[in-house]
């Protein structure tokens, strides 16, 4: 069934819906990450309430957050063609559940902020539905054709 865009079940997405999803998914990473690189200290209060950091820490926060600045990038190219884009999006399910379970962990030892728990609330919904999309996301079947 052809979706209008607006439907949220995503059980009824066309092939140009789940690409627009995936280009959400790009821009939930990108507007995330970038500014956490330029303004790290900012980050670490935000999702740590560090008012301080030393230099290890500083460089580790923005390893972490280049790293979401490159799956950013791998949720782009899943949106030019979903179908074709499998390993990325194995990818972003085991890098999202990895990010959003360690935050939450932070969160629940009282090393995190309300605000981790904000972003791994959606990196978790991004991996439900990037699960959902392996398993029941229309297929491109053979040269763009959609099913």
């Amino acid at each position: 069934m052809e979706s209008n865009g607006k439907n949220p079940n995503p059980a009824q997405w066309s092939y140009e819906g789940w690409r627009r999803f995936f280009l959400v998914a790009a821009l939930w990473n990108l507007l995330g990450s970038i500014p956490a690189i330029i303004f790290p200290e900012i980050n670490l209060r935000l999702f740590y309430g560090l008012a301080g950091a030393d230099y290890m820490t500083l460089f580790l926060n923005r390893g972490l957050w280049w790293a979401v600045l490159f799956f950013g990038i791998g949720y782009l190219i899943i949106a030019l063609d979903p179908a074709r884009q499998w390993g990325i999006i194995v990818m972003g399910i085991i890098g999202k559940t990895v990010v959003a379970v360690n935050w939450f962990y932070l969160f629940h030892i009282g090393k995190a902020t309300w605000f981790a728990v904000f972003a791994a609330s959606g990196d978790s919904l991004f991996t439900v539905l990037f699960v959902y999309y392996l398993l029941a996301g229309p297929r491109s079947v053979r040269f763009g054709e959609v099913e």
